[in-house]
């Protein structure tokens, strides 16, 4: 298999098995990812063990839509940054022609 091929992967997340096509270099990110998600949901399962499954799903589902939207946000800011230096070294270079 080369690196363009996709393969069906089954990640067991949650006491539920999900099929998911996953381009043949990224398996080691996406078990890495399902590791991540179970680490975390045992954590929570630890802070409230009487939890529904579904319960504990839903608390880790928010947590990493939080997470992602912080990193959005950062991202976002870095980007606007980055604009407005390479704006900055526009104007010095068109200064100095």
């Amino acid at each position: 298999m080369k690196g363009a091929d996709n393969i069906k992967m089954t990640l067991h997340i949650g006491n539920e098995l999900i099929q998911v096509d996953v381009d043949f270099d990224d398996q080691y990110k996406v078990r890495e990812a399902e590791r991540d998600v179970k680490l975390f949901c045992d954590k929570l399962r630890k802070s409230w063990p009487d939890s529904a499954d579904s319960h504990i799903l839903a608390m880790a589902a928010y947590q990493f839509a939080r997470w992602y939207r912080q990193l959005l946000e950062e991202q976002n800011q870095a980007i606007d940054m980055a604009r407005e230096k390479c704006l900055e070294i526009e104007h010095r270079i068109n200064d100095n022609i």
